[in-house]
């Protein structure tokens, strides 16, 4: 049975680093377009920060799936050696509580975006306060958890 979670785990791994890439290419390649509009002078200052923001949400969101991938396999296949502190995975709560601080700025940087370019006709408080109560509800759950096993 060991050995099916192992497994599992692996292709598990395997699978959200390979989709980590995927997305990560995707940023790198909207940003060179970016880049390309922002040097030709076609872009509005707001079509410039949304597009700049779309870009730091898919680098955070890659980035938040190689958290995820690291976790599976360090939890499911074999320990990794000499990764950051903040990256050791020694149970499915420590991958939980990584995942969601990740979510948490990816949320904020997403709120800001659709703020900074606000054109006044979007409903921005209604969305402002759904994701401001997914952050509390995160937050707290955080701290619980930090509280639960401080006690």
């Amino acid at each position: 049975m060991k050995y099916i979670f192992r497994g599992i785990g692996l292709v598990s791994s395997i699978s959200l680093f390979i989709l980590g890439l995927a997305v990560i290419i995707y940023a790198f390649v909207e940003g060179a377009r970016v880049i390309h509009h922002i040097l030709d002078f076609s872009a509005s200052e707001a079509n410039v920060i949304s597009e700049a923001m779309s870009i730091l949400d898919l680098i955070l969101l890659s980035f938040s799936v190689f958290i995820t991938s690291i976790g599976i396999f360090e939890l499911f296949v074999y320990s990794i050696p000499d990764l950051p502190d903040w990256l050791q995975i020694k149970n499915f709560d420590a991958l939980k509580g990584t995942l969601i601080k990740v979510i948490v700025v990816v949320m904020g940087i997403s709120f800001m975006g659709r703020a900074v370019t606000w054109d006044g006709q979007k409903e921005l408080l209604g969305y402002g306060i759904a994701n401001g109560i997914i952050i509390l509800a995160l937050s707290y759950f955080l701290n619980s958890k930090k509280n639960h096993e401080s006690q």
